[in-house]
């Protein structure tokens, strides 16, 4: 799974729910904001902000919840949980929060919000990071080619272009050799 597969499985996973993405740090945090914004349906109508009581108040939009206190925010995600589901929403809330902050070690005390943002939770940084080696022989496996051999079949037009060939060429480009 790539980190953009990652990032829809996590958003479409609990619709009108809570997803976590855990950002390496503030830089990319501002990058996986944008992508999420792009992800989302076009009904979604991403907000951006920093107020869990905006979150709350908005359950028609994907909520993008990007606190400037992350343990503050989920333990009041966790203390105001029936209001996030009543009324019911119909959009996601998206909390962004830092891998190794303040956020990470209130979730874990949060057991009602851990446990309804597990499977939800993901860290694109993380699913990026790749084996190539084995990754390799997983593609030659699969495809029955080499990775050089099906980009090339890509790139020349003899393998139709849809989305599942797209994500395999996306996964190709990741493990050719230069």
């Amino acid at each position: 799974m790539n980190p953009t597969q990652a990032l829809i499985s996590a958003l479409e996973r609990d619709l009108g729910g809570v997803a976590v993405i855990w950002c390496p740090d503030l830089g990319l945090r501002e990058w996986l904001l944008d992508e999420v914004e792009g992800l989302a349906p076009l009904d979604a109508m991403p907000l951006r902000t920093a107020s869990v009581d905006e979150a709350i108040k908005t359950p028609d939009r994907m909520v993008l919840l990007v606190p400037d206190d992350e343990r503050a925010a989920v333990e009041e995600l966790e203390g105001r949980r029936d209001q996030l589901l009543d009324p019911p929403r119909s959009q996601s809330v998206v909390l962004f929060l830092l891998r190794d902050g303040d956020g990470r070690i209130a979730l874990a005390n949060a057991p009602s919000l851990s446990s309804w943002v597990r499977g939800s939770d993901v860290d694109p940084d993380r699913v990026a990071e790749v084996d190539v080696t084995s990754e390799r022989a997983r593609f030659d496996t699969e495809m029955g080619q080499s990775v050089e051999d099906w980009l090339a079949a890509w790139r020349a037009g003899a393998i139709p272009r849809n989305g599942e060939t797209f994500a395999r060429a996306y996964w190709a480009a990741l493990l050719e050799r230069s």
